[in-house]
């Protein structure tokens, strides 16, 4: 009896370990707000679902069902991640540091 030979095609062998096994981890992809910029996280930018201030950031953190944290610095302890389902991040106007927002496996 012949013996079966399989060959994974070129398009298959060209993607990356993570698109073909999956992402190991609990977050997956980090996006950082400095100072009093803005970052809406919808679209492109869906599925960020935790947070975490560093330095003396300060600004508004929207929840996507609604509801907001202002000052977040004052809120939530620095280097401590917050699983929180994000809509928005926007810098107060004497914010120093930023947001880190980390995108979430689904």
């Amino acid at each position: 009896m012949p013996e079966v030979f399989y060959s994974a095609s070129q398009e298959y062998l060209d993607t990356s370990q993570f698109d073909r096994l999956g992402h190991p981890g609990k977050f997956s992809g980090m996006i950082v707000t400095e100072g009093n910029g803005q970052t809406d996280f919808t679209g492109s930018n869906y599925g960020y679902g935790a947070v975490m201030v560093s330095g003396s950031w300060s600004g508004t953190i929207t929840l996507s069902e609604g509801g907001q944290i202002t000052t977040a610095a004052d809120v939530l302890t620095n280097g401590t991640i917050y699983e929180l389902s994000v809509a928005k991040v926007s810098g107060g106007e004497d914010s120093v540091g930023g947001i880190y927002a980390f995108k979430r496996q689904q």
